[in-house]
């Protein structure tokens, strides 16, 4: 037993050793132990973006957190976010593979989780052409304002109390449905009613992700959960994919009436131009990039819509601002975006929500392709990077009372036009 004793301290030294000196390869964070890291006091944070904004403030920037032996490396201010994402972009361009991740794509490759590599680089140039094909169209202004007057004109006979989510909701999805798919969805759809109650039960399953996306082991006492999170995103695909393929078989080329319709175009160029793209260019990767599209799109702008309204109830006098702007220079005119320019303080509003409450607070995470440096501290190979959104938009360095709501910080004090490249 003596020499099973000795042998088992002299195995635990050995790794604690170890692990230690992984540690000190590491820009400085919270103390971890060996094994656990820091989850035991990550365990009861329900607000990562915050804690890693208050550790930065004792540690300084960046910080490493500990999931386990897995380091994460957080950056907290827009210095360091530049450097790492514009100025050393192809050394953070990875991204950090997650079960979650793996869950979503079911085999196929997209946007939002590929890692950087010719299949990102293909997928990400297609997307980026469609989108300039559909946005310059006509059909996108004509159909928001057409979503939302028929949103308005239903606020004039419902009741006086609304819930604001609802509404949002069935606006937003057609916006986006019919934008991306030409499909209009009815308030009590079959395919409208699937996606809320999916999304929902997504929320509530997974409301900070997987436990084995930072600690893999972890999935073993979690498969009932995750066989479920499989299933939800093959019942959202299955939705998604029948929209892609009613969408698809209306396309004439040259004749652009969505964003499916874009893709399509977009993907035979990519093809005519460079053959071996079509490899990357199939029906599932397709459906996978509007996917990408669909979701974020809804998600993110129904959060800020929410936002904007809570505010101007919270504060009328900026409600009463907005509304006497838009009188005064469209009077009862129907808004475009040619109009952009003479609402300065609608969109300041807008872009102050966007900076006080953003929907993601902790950006995708993403991986070092090489060994690199940020702030002047290496970061290893292979390194999971989170850029913290929500305290670069609360920098006090950056912003005079950062807690306050004040839309006239993205106005020019002489022109009064919007400085939208205030905002990270």
């Amino acid at each position: 037993w003596r020499w099973l004793t000795t042998a088992l301290v002299f195995l635990l030294s050995y790794l604690v050793v170890r692990f230690y000196h992984k540690v000190a390869k590491y820009p400085k964070g919270p103390f971890p132990l060996p094994v656990v890291g820091n989850l035991l006091e990550l365990r009861n944070t329900k607000e990562l973006y915050k804690a890693a904004n208050n550790w930065s403030q004792k540690c300084g920037d960046p910080i490493t957190l500990w999931m386990g032996e897995k380091p994460m490396v957080v950056l907290n201010t827009h210095k360091l976010v530049k450097e790492a994402f514009i100025e050393r972009r192809h050394e953070f361009a990875g991204r950090f593979s997650t079960k979650m991740a793996e869950l979503q794509r079911q085999g196929n490759h997209n946007i939002m989780f590929e890692d950087y590599n010719p299949t990102w680089k293909t997928l990400r140039k297609l997307a980026l052409t469609a989108v300039r094909k559909y946005a310059v169209s006509d059909s996108l202004e004509n159909l928001c304002c057409e979503v939302v007057d028929a949103f308005v004109d239903s606020l004039k006979v419902g009741p006086n109390v609304v819930d604001s989510r609802a509404p949002f909701v069935y606006m937003l999805y057609n916006i986006i449905g019919l934008s991306v798919y030409g499909a209009k969805f009815e308030k009590e759809s079959p395919e409208l009613t699937k996606l809320q109650a999916s999304k929902k039960l997504f929320f509530e399953l997974v409301p900070n992700g997987l436990p084995s996306d930072i600690v893999p082991w972890l999935g073993l006492l979690y498969r009932g959960r995750e066989k479920k999170i499989e299933i939800l995103f093959k019942e959202f695909l299955d939705i998604l994919d029948g929209l892609y393929k009613r969408a698809a078989k209306s396309y004439v080329p040259g004749k652009i009436e969505n964003f499916t319709h874009s893709m399509l175009a977009a993907r035979d160029e990519a093809i005519e131009q460079e053959k071996n793209d079509a490899q990357y260019l199939t029906e599932a990767n397709m459906v996978q990039i509007i996917m990408d599209i669909f979701g974020a799109a809804t998600d993110t702008s129904l959060g800020e819509l929410q936002w904007l309204c809570l505010t101007m109830t919270r504060k009328p006098e900026i409600q009463e601002k907005i509304k006497e702007e838009i009188e005064r220079n469209l009077g009862q005119a129907r808004p475009g975006m040619q109009d952009k320019g003479k609402l300065p303080y609608t969109v300041a509003c807008l872009l102050e929500t966007l900076r006080m409450y953003p929907i993601v607070p902790l950006g995708l995470p993403h991986n070092t392709t090489c060994n690199t440096e940020v702030g002047g501290q290496f970061i290893p190979k292979d390194t999971g990077i989170f850029y913290n959104i929500y305290a670069m938009n609360r920098d006090p360095q950056l912003w005079r009372e950062p807690e306050v709501f004040k839309p006239e910080r993205f106005l020019d004090p002489v022109t009064g036009k919007v400085n939208q490249e205030l905002l990270p």
